[in-house]
């Protein structure tokens, strides 16, 4: 999870470096939607893998490997270079007269991001909640035909 979260600020990175080069060459920001979409697609994938970082099941936190301060430090570190990078975007724009551009696509991000963060929040529950009830559905079973195998044999 956090290499995917390390992944993603390295996009938000690497369209922020283009974005500045094009404008310290001369070029407006409208000629780089491509390039702001990319920014703010993998700014959002951020949010994303960090709500399924902080929803995980039970069993994945037990058997994840790493441990929840590491898990947590790295998306901690990353979560906050991926803001220092929208701040610096946010300079950007308003360092090249485009300040009406970004109060309108932050306007429209934060509704869709919502909606977004509330759908991811959603299925990491959900998904979390499955494998729990997976994990126990499987010990109950376990349990179940050693029981059986155990009677039969009792019962030979």
């Amino acid at each position: 999870m956090a290499a995917e979260i390390i992944a993603a600020v390295n996009v938000c990175a690497s369209a922020y470096r283009f974005m500045k080069t094009a404008v310290n060459e001369g070029k407006d920001l409208n000629d780089m939607g491509r390039a702001i979409g990319k920014f703010f697609d993998a700014r959002e994938e951020v949010s994303v893998l960090e709500q399924q970082a902080t929803n995980s099941s039970a069993i994945q936190r037990l058997f994840g490997g790493k441990s929840i301060e590491s898990t947590a430090l790295q998306i901690t570190l990353e979560k906050n270079r991926a803001i220092q990078l929208e701040r610096d975007l946010k300079d950007l724009f308003l360092w090249s007269g485009r300040g009406d551009l970004w109060e309108d696509t932050i306007r429209e991000r934060a509704r869709l991001r919502n909606l977004r963060i509330a759908e991811a929040k959603q299925k990491a529950q959900s998904r979390a909640a499955m494998i729990d009830i997976a994990a126990i559905i499987g010990t109950f079973a376990v349990i179940f035909i050693v029981v059986m195998a155990i009677t039969s044999v009792a019962v030979e």
